[in-house]
């Protein structure tokens, strides 16, 4: 009976491991629970790094809504600076601490308007290490 028990232990490690690695890579679900946002763009950047730069690809750059989902650490975004394909800015004062592994609150942005780059401003952490930053989207179909 032990046996059994340790054997089935075993077999499903693999399959737990898998599991995990989907989830935290983003490989088994969408952007957010609902799947209306979409993955525009990824960085791996230092903790320490101040600015973040996101090139939006044009086929997305019809944008409603902005988030930003964390890494391996948590992050602090102090503001946003969307660049538009008409050469527009909008700033964006985020002054918002997210944890690692979440995902922003969404940032409203004119979806009329055809979005380029986006630069986010950090405040550096006092975690040294790498980590993984993702833009996300909410696209604007039409």
């Amino acid at each position: 009976m032990d046996e059994r028990r340790d054997e089935s232990k075993v077999r499903r490690f693999p399959l737990i491991a898998l599991a995990t690695a989907m989830l935290f890579f983003g490989w088994a679900i969408p952007a957010d629970a609902s799947g209306t946002f979409e993955i525009l763009s990824t960085v791996r950047t230092s903790h320490r790094a101040g600015v973040v730069r996101f090139r939006i690809p044009a086929h997305q750059s019809r944008i409603s809504e902005l988030s930003l989902r964390s890494g391996s650490l948590a992050m602090s975004i102090a503001g946003l600076e969307i660049a538009f394909a008409d050469g527009g800015f909008a700033r964006i004062a985020a002054q918002e601490t997210v944890p690692a592994g979440h995902q922003s609150r969404a940032f409203p942005v004119d979806g009329r308007r055809a979005v380029t780059e986006v630069v986010v401003t950090l405040r550096p952490g006092l975690r040294q290490g790498d980590t993984v930053l993702q833009l996300l989207g909410r696209i604007v179909r039409n």
